[in-house]
């Protein structure tokens, strides 16, 4: 990844402070970041066309690189990487009409800014994994990575968030396995925020019953009715990290 252009993205949208309240940057420097494939021009696509663009790229990308990808990204802190599991995961679930998806406008995605998309994926491994716009995109620019394999220290750090997740106790609420997940891996409270909803958007922390109360305020999506006896989905693991996880 081109170091000044990712400055250059990042400088677009965040400050010390946080959010721009007016993204900017100047031409010169989009076009720099555009043609090292960080920045993109804005695009309209209808719903139809982007599903079109998923089943391709679910078609064209090995699932195998996708666990790669998110394996490696525990300790290479490729947050992009990280991200692909659940783009693949969501879009394959809507394509197969298995999940509602989620778009502000109901037909189409008009003059879409697909650079804050980046911006939030690189940061943060993203933050609309259940939109599908955001799901092609990702795909589109994972496909072309050239993944690495997990080291063993990948490979352990997984076990242990399994370990971690498998030994919570009822009635555990998601912010408390986000507390407890500091034991076992390096990062911030909002990567180990966004690892959780990753899990959640593959299932691999799937809710036993959303029939259950909230705390009130919060910010999370895919596991907010998750609890601590519902562990995590061995079906999910021993089907795609089989390879890895003995």
């Amino acid at each position: 990844m081109d170091k000044k252009a990712k400055t250059i993205l990042f400088k677009t949208y965040w400050t010390s402070n946080g959010w721009k309240s007016v993204p900017e940057t100047s031409s010169e420097d989009f076009e720099y970041a555009k043609s090292k494939g960080l920045m993109f021009d804005k695009v309209s696509y209808s719903i139809p066309e982007v599903k079109d663009f998923l089943v391709d790229l679910i078609a064209e990308i090995p699932i195998e690189k996708i666990i790669k990808g998110f394996l490696s990204s525990l300790t290479n802190k490729r947050l992009d990487w990280r991200s692909a599991i659940a783009s693949y995961f969501n879009a394959s679930l809507v394509l197969g009409d298995k999940r509602d998806f989620y778009i502000a406008n109901d037909s189409i995605y008009q003059d879409s800014d697909l650079n804050v998309l980046n911006f939030e994926r690189i940061k943060w491994s993203g933050v609309r994994h259940h939109d599908l716009l955001y799901n092609y995109l990702d795909l589109n620019l994972f496909k072309n990575e050239d993944i690495s394999n997990p080291t063993q220290t990948d490979l352990d750090i997984f076990k242990n968030i399994l370990t971690c997740i498998d030994t919570s106790i009822e009635g555990d609420y998601p912010s408390k396995l986000r507390d407890r997940l500091k034991e076992v891996m390096k990062g911030s409270k909002n990567e180990r925020h966004t690892l959780m909803e990753i899990l959640g958007c593959c299932e691999i922390l799937l809710p036993q019953s959303y029939d259950r109360p909230t705390t009130g305020r919060h910010d999370w999506a895919f596991v907010e009715y998750w609890r601590g006896e519902d562990k995590f989905n061995h079906e999910i693991i021993d089907k795609y990290f089989k390879d890895y996880i003995k």
